[in-house]
């Protein structure tokens, strides 16, 4: 974890002091123990030194940021991984847009709706949406991925 908070006090300070080739540490957690090297660019770094959080919920933070990249190219990605997820995905827009028709019909009777009867009447008269089997879903992410759906 300390490297990797070095690698992170080391990004910080070339955002704010420019070109640097390093950063030594001398005790950890200590801004005044940090050095710049070269030398020449202590001044300008020091107050993003000051400010470095050193905690390690800022040090988990930037790590899990550096996998956003990774996950956005995956989503996107032309592989097995990156179809398989949009696969999902598109499954779950379409069960999601059932869903909301659904809620549509139910507002759209219960607005012509004039009475209780007839509001029991058009209530009956929607299509249900029965539950889904892992094996449908199953089925379902493979026709998606089999009509070329989700290739990019």
């Amino acid at each position: 974890m300390k490297i990797l908070t070095a690698q992170r006090l080391l990004g910080a300070v070339m955002a704010a002091a420019g070109p640097v080739e390093s950063v030594s540490i001398g005790l950890f957690g200590v801004s005044a123990s940090v050095r710049v090297i070269p030398q020449s660019q202590q001044a300008a770094a020091q107050a993003t030194i000051d400010a470095f959080d050193w905690s390690d919920a800022a040090q988990d933070a930037w790590e899990q940021g550096l996998l956003h990249p990774g996950a956005i190219g995956g989503l996107n990605a032309p592989d097995v991984s990156g179809i398989l997820i949009r696969a999902v995905a598109a499954l779950l827009v379409d069960e999601l847009n059932v869903l909301r028709q659904q809620f549509r019909d139910q507002a759209a009777a219960v607005a012509a709706a004039t009475s209780l009867a007839d509001l029991k009447t058009r209530w009956a008269a929607l299509s249900a949406t029965p539950d889904r089997t892992l094996a449908q879903a199953r089925t379902a992410i493979a026709n998606k991925i089999n009509a070329g759906m989700v290739d990019s």
